[in-house]
């Protein structure tokens, strides 16, 4: 049951910063062996995998910054200049990427449901991934250009970094949870 908790706890952590429970999952995989993922998702503990979640969290700890979620999207395409293209590129990434990263550390920690729920972790690791997301989209967004528009690039900056240490504290979380199950 605790493997089912941390696994959620990095899942919801990923809704605000989709790179970090992967990074952390797939280190802790490789490095200490105290992550054993399911067999199925053995690939989180390869050293290719590794590389390709931390270039990936580096990209976002910095692009989150700059672009404030879903500001580039509704752009058109025939205005948008080579940043708002960019920003859009990691709009995208984080729309798509977070909760399938989510459905991915989910999935791996998973050792309380039946072999043929197989499926059910992954998609609840998803749905909470997008909907922490979603929200963190709709209030930056909120807080950001309606409430604080004269502060927008530090307002962002802020935002995003307490978002990333709020996920750092929910991955922390995690570890914690899942040391108390093993």
């Amino acid at each position: 049951m605790f493997s089912l908790l941390r696994g959620l706890l990095w899942a919801t952590a990923g809704g605000l910063n989709p790179f970090l429970p992967l990074l952390l999952a797939s280190a802790m995989a490789r490095f200490t062996g105290r992550f054993q993922p399911l067999p199925r998702y053995a690939f989180l503990g390869e050293t290719w995998f590794v590389i390709v979640a931390g270039v990936l969290l580096l990209a976002e700890l910095f692009l989150d910054k700059i672009y404030l979620p879903g500001e580039s999207l509704v752009v058109p395409p025939q205005e948008r200049d080579r940043k708002k293209w960019v920003g859009a590129a990691h709009d995208l990434g984080q729309m798509l990427l977070g909760p399938i990263g989510g459905a991915l550390v989910l999935g791996a920690s998973d050792r309380v449901l039946p072999p043929a729920w197989f499926l059910i972790a992954p998609m609840v690791g998803a749905l909470a991934s997008g909907a922490v997301y979603a929200a963190k989209r709709a209030l930056r967004q909120r807080l950001v250009l309606r409430w604080a528009p004269s502060l927008q690039p530090l307002g962002n900056l802020f935002l995003s970094a307490v978002g990333d240490l709020i996920s750092a504290l929910v991955c922390a979380a995690g570890l914690v949870v899942g040391m108390l199950g093993s």
